[in-house]
């Protein structure tokens, strides 16, 4: 299934990315999604700022509190458009990603945190 992915990306994070775009984009953009979180480029980071556009909004609800999302020591898979995609904790991710364009999946296609550079942050859940 993950024949196409970048090298850099384990099974693992590519699995979190595909199944991000997979079920949370709105189904006019997932193919375009899919290609831009499977293979990490540079010009990827120009890209970010319209993913907000493309979230399929009946599974998600503004969060900027994050308290509730889960525990500090849970690890998922971070991606800030910068840097390939890479598993760490949640903490860190919040470190990272507060005030910028990144995703944090926790649960492959079931849960993820969208941090949006507009310092507003999404929980996206199924």
């Amino acid at each position: 299934m993950f024949e196409t992915l970048d090298l850099i990306m384990n099974e693992n994070i590519a699995k979190h990315m595909v199944s991000f775009a997979t079920e949370f984009v709105v189904k006019e953009r997932r193919d375009r999604w899919i290609g831009i979180l499977s293979n990490h480029k540079s010009k990827n980071f120009k890209l970010s700022s319209k993913l907000y556009e493309h979230l399929n909004r009946s599974f998600c609800v503004r969060n900027d509190d994050l308290v509730a999302v889960t525990t500090d020591d849970v690890v998922g898979v971070f991606y800030d458009f910068f840097d390939a995609p890479r598993e760490m904790n949640f903490a860190k991710a919040k470190e990272l990603g507060l005030g910028s364009d990144a995703i944090f999946s926790i649960i492959s296609g079931k849960h993820v945190v969208l941090f949006f550079h507009e310092h507003e942050n999404y929980e996206l859940k199924k």
